[in-house]
């Protein structure tokens, strides 16, 4: 590995590392805070005289320090990784990596990806996001990229929201704001090292799927990327949530913090003073971590009903991104057996009580419903709880992409992961959530077969060719899902395939029911949406 200095207008000289035909710049500082609420402001190198070192990563916002591991069981197969030190304030940080030997003539296409982790949890410098082996195959494809990763404020430092906060000039969805910054950033400087700043795509997985969805509606977000990805997630996984319900949150964070005998301005000085990492340890899952619909950055929440209406789907900004990638593993649902596993206790009462909670005035749809899912009042936990994980897959996970594809105004490529899961583990020849993030960034090639990376190999190959605003494969035909309809299917590779395209929207090869598609005309799309979040506070309530 050797050490390469890199001389800008802007930034003075950025030394990083260069290693197999990639150059890394790691650890870059792109805003600074006030303090650990303030909003991000953007920055540049401090010093133009002193040489950015920028060999090594930079800390990871305040999450819980199993994060990783966390994430890796659910991918069920272990990377080393290195300690990697967290920090309230200097955590917004990003990595760049790019083809040895770029220069800013390159104008080389940027993906900027947003790490998921349900706005808790996760870092860029986790081993599973190393953005080196993407790049590498990027230049062997002859489609070469320039990769930046962020890191952004996670749970309460990123998105606690109050009226006293407000009213102390603290603003909602810190976490949303880092990464826009992050973005500006990446317009100001990127050409620096070889990127084409009007050829930007915004990528994010899971949680930053969603953040990738609620990005093209800010009303702020003209110009800052040209297309977007959206892999497992997307706005209906964490819905932005109204300042009412993220005013009963910071409630229940007060007293769960014991400070809600406080005054404003006292509370305000633990929450800015405390030890950053014992007040999140403190923070109870019922205390909701979500963006806000401000009505400055996010003016509303959107529904299914809108998003399935062709042109429901538009950004708030002129000149914002028109090209859409998005897409689900089969079985993404399957992260809540890691995330959430006391909601396999007393499965099946929970679904049917939310059910019938929220279908109340349909108990014919709801009954039916159930039993099309095969849950029934003796359906024992295991059995109930595999049942309960394939409908909040087909609300959370495939509806929205059936939606989107209708919906999104611009062109939308739709894609469908179905390789099976290798390694053993509870979900071992599934589609399993985070497992496409293993196969995209090819950390883990040397633990797959020769069918298991040609999948990998196809994936990150079309995402190439989706930076470089080539079509992979045809779009969706706006006439609607039943006509028109193009997917790339990847895998499962123990059949033998690698990446092919589906004209079915569902059944069959892609491996997608369409049980909640045919009561669509009975029941809608956001009905079932509100039957998630009641399970999941029935299932709360029984572990108290």
């Amino acid at each position: 590995m050797a050490a390469t200095t890199l001389k800008t207008a802007l930034l003075g000289e950025v030394q990083g590392k260069t290693a197999d035909g990639v150059t890394q710049y790691l650890g870059i500082k792109y805003a600074s805070l006030r303090d650990r609420l303030a909003v991000a402001e953007v920055t540049d190198h401090g010093n133009r005289d002193i040489v950015l070192n920028a060999t090594t990563y930079g800390p990871t916002a305040v999450s819980p320090p199993f994060g990783c591991e966390l994430e890796q069981s659910a991918i069920q197969h272990t990377l080393p990784r290195k300690a990697i030190s967290q920090s309230d304030v200097s955590c917004l940080t990003l990595n760049i990596t790019v083809p040895s030997g770029t220069t800013p003539a390159s104008k080389l296409p940027v993906f900027i990806f947003i790490h998921g982790g349900g706005l808790v949890t996760g870092g860029t410098s986790w081993p599973q996001y190393d953005m080196a082996r993407f790049v590498r195959l990027s230049v062997e494809k002859k489609l070469p990229i320039i990769a930046v990763s962020v890191n952004y404020r996670l749970g309460i430092f990123g998105f606690l929201t109050s009226e006293e906060l407000r009213n102390a000039g603290y603003k909602p969805n810190n976490g949303l704001r880092d990464q826009r910054a992050a973005m500006l950033w990446v317009q100001k400087h990127i050409h620096c090292f070889g990127g084409d700043n009007q050829n930007v795509t915004l990528a994010g997985m899971s949680a930053g799927a969603v953040t990738a969805a609620v990005t093209l509606h800010l009303r702020c977000s003209d110009n800052l990327f040209s297309r977007a990805i959206a892999m497992s997630g997307s706005y209906f996984m964490t819905p932005p949530l109204s300042l009412d319900a993220h005013e009963e949150g910071y409630r229940q964070a007060m007293k769960a913090l014991g400070l809600a005998d406080m005054t404003p301005e006292q509370r305000l000085r633990v929450l800015l003073d405390n030890p950053a990492q014992e007040l999140m340890s403190k923070i109870p899952p019922t205390v909701p971590i979500a963006f806000a619909t401000d009505g400055e950055l996010i003016p509303s929440a959107m529904t299914f009903a809108q998003t399935k209406s062709y042109g429901g789907m538009k950004p708030e900004a002129d000149g914002a991104c028109i090209d859409l990638m998005i897409g689900n593993a089969q079985m993404d649902a399957s992260i809540c057996s890691f995330s959430t596993p006391h909601w396999r206790q007393n499965a099946a009462q929970n679904l049917i009580t939310a059910m019938y909670d929220v279908l109340a005035a349909k108990p014919a749809e709801a009954r039916e419903l159930l039993e099309k899912y095969s849950i029934a009042y003796d359906t024992p936990d295991d059995e109930a709880f595999s049942a309960v994980l394939n409908f909040i897959n087909d609300v959370v996970s495939f509806a929205p992409v059936m939606s989107f594809a209708q919906g999104w105004k611009g062109n939308v490529h739709v894609y469908y992961f179905n390789e099976g899961n290798p390694w053993e583990g509870p979900w071992k020849g599934q589609p399993s959530h985070l497992l496409d993030i293993a196969y995209l960034f090819q950390n883990y090639s040397e633990y797959l077969g020769e069918q298991q990376q040609a999948v990998a190999t196809a994936f990150a190959e079309d995402f190439f060719r989706f930076c470089y605003g080539f079509s992979p494969w045809p779009v969706v035909d706006k006439q609607g899902n039943e006509r028109g309809f193009a997917a790339r299917v990847y895998g499962p590779s123990d059949k033998g395939l690698s990446a092919t395209i589906t004209a079915q929207p569902y059944g069959g090869e892609t491996m997608r029911r369409n049980i909640i598609f045919g009561k669509a005309d009975k029941v809608s799309l956001d009905d079932l949406l509100m039957v998630v979040p009641k399970f999941a506070l029935h299932a709360s309530v029984g572990i108290q």
